[in-house]
């Protein structure tokens, strides 16, 4: 295992050594590009990605899955406003109870989306923590018409490695200089 920390110093979590973290917020087809996941239609307002991890799985049919999670973070006041409510509103989605993660209380969702022999599904949590909206989203992106890499992970370890990388991250109080 190796640690991330941000170059704020505010998060940090543990993560497979062979899996870097990127600063690559691209989206995909059923998913949009930032540094939050959102499923309303709206753009996903200002903030900034602190990265994403992204490990290629092989689903037990043979094809292609992206097991991944992703943090970033907001100061913009209008989209502290909204963190924890934004984004909740979608046809596919519903309100999950909220989930205690190292210390903090996040609000939590979920939602999915299908087509063109893609799917993605998502749990999305939110915190406000000192005037900051924190976003984290577990998301799994599949590609039914693609075959996995050789070399991909098998799903459910893939999954759980995923999972035990959003259960380590920590939101820390930054640093004082």
């Amino acid at each position: 295992m190796a640690t991330f920390v941000s170059d704020d110093g505010t998060v940090r979590f543990q993560h497979p050594a062979n899996l870097q973290p990127t600063a690559d917020f691209k989206g995909r087809a059923l998913l949009q590009s930032g540094w939050r996941v959102v499923w309303n239609g709206e753009e996903v307002g200002n903030g900034q990605g602190i990265a994403r991890l992204t490990l290629p799985a092989r689903a037990a049919d043979g094809s292609a899955i992206s097991e991944i999670v992703q943090v970033g973070h907001s100061r913009d006041p209008a989209v502290v406003a909204s963190c924890t409510s934004y984004g909740l509103s979608s046809g596919n989605g519903m309100r999950l109870p909220d989930s205690a993660i190292n210390g903090h209380n996040w609000t939590a969702y979920t939602s999915s989306d299908a087509g063109m022999s893609q799917s993605v599904k998502a749990v999305n949590y939110r915190l406000v923590h000192h005037d900051t909206c924190y976003s984290m989203d577990r998301i799994s992106y599949a590609v039914r018409a693609a075959k996995a890499a050789d070399d991909a992970w098998d799903e459910p370890q893939a999954g759980q490695a995923i999972d035990a990388v959003l259960a380590s991250v920590q939101i820390l109080d930054a640093p004082r200089h």
